[in-house]
């Protein structure tokens, strides 16, 4: 936070991360993309691999509910994460209780395939604040073409910090607490020019390679990954 600038200016005459980050949002998360094979069905297929291994073994859930958790997924990937969960609307869709749903998103969240993010305090089993599919990547494997720029970004966000750091929801002036005090809002660096610049909050700008002050361009945090 204090000397991305000239972090960035030692990375520029290298690289230009503009040209590499919109393919990496879209498919540069798992390592396979190097692989010579179709990498959303390769995906998929992993995808697939993690709810009938990871959850149904690792959690010993019966086959026969496979196809529940499955649904579940797809709803909150397919509602997106602009409002809180409506968890007795996905109860009724899947036939099941709420308390079950709850234990579903947790079982996709532990599977790497969800990233739960909750008001500051808060914590499972409360109902999250937001569901965010774990990486961009998932957002364009399962429904490619309404994918928001917007909700993309601030996915890569959430996924560059959730190892090391802890992201709760944020107040009116920004998305984002990190580790209960950091402040954080996911711009477009070209509507920056009509946005008030708040002191205490920092700007992640996509759409752009460099930053000032308390302006960090996104690409960057995700070296912190």
């Amino acid at each position: 936070l204090s000397d991305h600038e000239r972090i960035i200016k030692q990375i520029l005459p290298k690289v230009s991360p503009n040209r590499y980050f919109q393919d990496y949002i879209h498919h540069g998360f798992y390592p396979f993309f190097q692989e010579h094979r179709n990498y959303s069905e390769n995906l998929l297929k992993t995808m697939n691999m993690m709810t009938e291994v990871d959850i149904l073994l690792i959690k010993q859930i019966e086959l026969k509910y496979l196809t529940k958790i499955k649904k579940l997924f797809y709803q909150i990937a397919e509602e997106g994460s602009k409002k809180a969960p409506n968890v007795s609307k996905l109860a009724n869709d899947i036939e099941t209780s709420r308390a079950t749903v709850m234990n579903y998103i947790k079982y996709l969240t532990d599977a790497r395939l969800l990233n739960l993010i909750y008001p500051i305090g808060e914590d499972f089993p409360k109902k999250p604040a937001k569901v965010m599919l774990h990486n961009s990547n998932l957002l364009y494997a399962i429904y490619p073409i309404q994918v928001e720029k917007q909700e993309a970004m601030e996915t890569f966000f959430v996924n560059s910090m959730w190892k090391d750091h802890k992201v709760n929801t944020g107040s009116r002036d920004c998305n984002y607490l990190v580790d209960g005090k950091l402040k954080f809002r996911i711009m477009d660096a070209q509507l920056m020019q009509r946005t008030k610049i708040q002191d205490d909050v920092i700007y992640a700008r996509y759409n752009t390679e460099i930053g000032r002050g308390n302006q960090i361009p996104l690409w960057l945090l995700g070296f912190l990954y």
